[in-house]
């Protein structure tokens, strides 16, 4: 009986806690060539900036994970930004994870083009 009742509650909780996930709602890329440098902003709305919050940022280029990236607050209640340095060149490949402390994660791609010359 007691490991019915211990099986049942690890269940409620487990599923509560997966309700709770919050992951981003959007990420959105850009790289710049010439700093080599990856800017990341995402839409991910937060009740509190210090409970939940994007964790963790995992930075891959072509396949290979090249950066992986801890936080312990987000940048605002509604955002989360940061700028990562990155050697690509054009035509690679980045892909971004981003992971909330409350579960939930979305990841976006960017293939590197290069700058528009105006």
């Amino acid at each position: 009986m007691k490991r019915i009742l211990m099986t049942l509650m690890c269940l409620f909780i487990f599923s509560v806690t997966a309700s709770w996930a919050t992951p981003p709602v959007t990420i959105t890329l850009s790289y710049d060539l010439d700093k080599a440098s990856l800017h990341v902003e995402a839409v991910h709305p937060s009740f509190s900036v210090t409970v939940s919050y994007v964790r963790m940022m995992e930075v891959s280029l072509n396949g290979q994970t090249v950066n992986t990236l801890y936080y312990h607050m987000q940048n605002a209640p509604d955002k989360f930004w940061d700028d990562v340095p990155l050697k690509a060149k054009e035509g690679d490949v980045i892909t971004v994870a981003l992971f909330c402390t409350l579960g939930g994660s979305k990841s976006q791609d960017l293939t590197v083009t290069p700058p528009d010359k105006k």
